[in-house]
């Protein structure tokens, strides 16, 4: 019996290490079973970005934002007609239109949105749809734009850094962010314009003060690879004895420039407005934006020579034809 006892026991421990292996492999099978995590896949390469206007700009009432979707072609412009499209207006898209006839992309791809900046992009659907015709005789086109459920928090109307911009794609952009301007110098504060931007600059000999001063102010972006955006403006503005800022001879000069990972001095970019923001990855800055008169400019960043994709999301008017050039000048007219 004291041998049957023994080998009893022998034969459980023999049959628990035969076991053990199996219960360990059911555990880690049951890990590697549970769902992984979304795999980064960072900035698109070619992204199709979608620009925004506030709600108030366009003519509706309350706060909030519209995602610009296409400019819809005359000959199928049944919301603007006669005498209504020599003057600015919107108008609801009834729900039985079929968007994608009026030059909409398909709107069952998602729109990723960047919010509020150095965040990770959400997910947006389109719920309602308006006509908003804009310009001036010049140019007065109608658009298509969008309300949208957005699964995030996006600032309200009211400045630039807050404005949100989106992507268009099946898949979400995980790992991209945006990052806004987050540094701000000017000549107010008694320092000379930084020595890596000074040679980007055209000198202005006959500027002496204090018949002649010179102003600048620079908004930039940095990240961890060197890179860096600079947006800057500079104004020389000669007094020649005259107390009125208007009666000053004034010259402006604006720039948008590059520095890319590894370079010791910034490149001009081609077509610059003013910088909007760079969409950023794990592997550096991918795109540079830059916004204009109703044109949203998508620079690749690995080619700042090459001219950059224009987006057009609206038509000016007379008050912002009147107030769009960038000036340092203290005149106020």
């Amino acid at each position: 019996m004291r041998l049957a006892v023994r080998l009893t026991a022998q034969a459980w421990v023999s049959s628990l290490a035969l076991l053990m292996p199996l219960v360990a492999s059911a555990q880690f099978d049951d890990v590697d079973a549970f769902p992984a995590s979304e795999p980064e896949r960072g900035c698109p390469k070619r992204p199709d970005v979608v620009p925004f206007t506030a709600r108030n700009l366009v003519g509706l009432t309350g706060s909030g934002w519209l995602a610009h979707q296409a400019i819809i072609p005359e000959s199928k412009d049944r919301f603007f007609l006669e005498s209504e499209r020599e003057r600015s207006g919107v108008k609801l898209v009834p729900e039985d239109v079929d968007v994608r006839k009026l030059g909409a992309p398909d709107p069952s791809v998602p729109l990723w949105v960047f919010g509020k900046a150095d965040s990770a992009a959400c997910r947006a659907v389109p719920v309602v749809w308006w006509a908003v015709r804009m310009g001036t005789d010049a140019d007065r086109k109608t658009y298509l734009m969008s309300e949208l459920q957005v699964d995030c928090d996006v600032l309200p109307p009211g400045r630039l850094s807050g404005t949100p911009v989106a992507l268009r794609q099946k898949d979400a952009p995980t790992g991209c962010k945006l990052r806004r301007a987050d540094d701000n110098s000017t000549s107010e504060e008694g320092r000379g314009l930084p020595l890596e931007l000074s040679d980007v600059i055209p000198e202005r000999a006959s500027c002496e003060a204090p018949e002649c001063q010179r102003k600048w102010e620079i908004f930039s972006s940095r990240w961890d690879d060197g890179s860096a955006v600079f947006d800057i403006a500079v104004s020389w503005m000669k007094r020649d004895g005259k107390k009125d800022p208007c009666e000053w001879a004034t010259e402006d000069h604006t720039a948008l420039l590059l520095r890319p990972a590894g370079a010791l001095a910034p490149l001009p970019m081609r077509s610059g407005g003013a910088f909007f923001g760079g969409l950023y990855d794990s592997t550096g800055l991918r795109t540079v934006l830059s916004r204009e008169l109703g044109v949203l400019n998508v620079h690749d960043a690995g080619k700042p020579k090459a001219a950059p994709k224009a987006v057009r999301y609206g038509s000016p008017t007379e008050e912002e034809l009147a107030y769009a050039k960038r000036t340092l000048s203290p005149c106020k007219k």
